[in-house]
């Protein structure tokens, strides 16, 4: 018997198998990079605190966990890794992100 297993199907299983470290990483970053460090731009401070976190575990499942290294020979594999990486955490994490980025807000930050 022969199992194909496709290029979704793939994708699927390296995030299921890893989500827990995902989500570790996740709420790891979201502590690591303050939301009140980000008020330079005002409508677009979300957006700049999301890519900071969402990069951070990108470059972290990439280079500790897939063991990979950014040389020439691996930014084809890097770069689809990370595509496809992006789309699957906007789905699952972007929500979890707001809500901390905007409660951290709503506390208040010090000048």
């Amino acid at each position: 018997m022969k199992v194909i297993i496709t290029e979704s199907q793939f994708n699927d299983l390296f995030f299921k198998r890893r989500f827990d470290q995902i989500n570790s990483l996740v709420e790891e970053k979201m502590v690591y990079y303050p939301p009140c460090d980000y008020t330079y731009y005002p409508n677009y401070d979300f957006h700049d605190y999301y890519g900071d976190v969402r990069n951070a575990v990108i470059h972290n499942i990439i280079t500790e966990n897939m063991g990979l290294d950014w040389e020439e020979g691996n930014m084809s594999k890097i770069e689809d890794l990370s595509d496809t990486m992006d789309e699957w955490m906007y789905e699952i994490f972007y929500d979890k992100v707001r809500g901390y980025f905007d409660g951290v807000k709503e506390k208040g930050c010090e000048e």
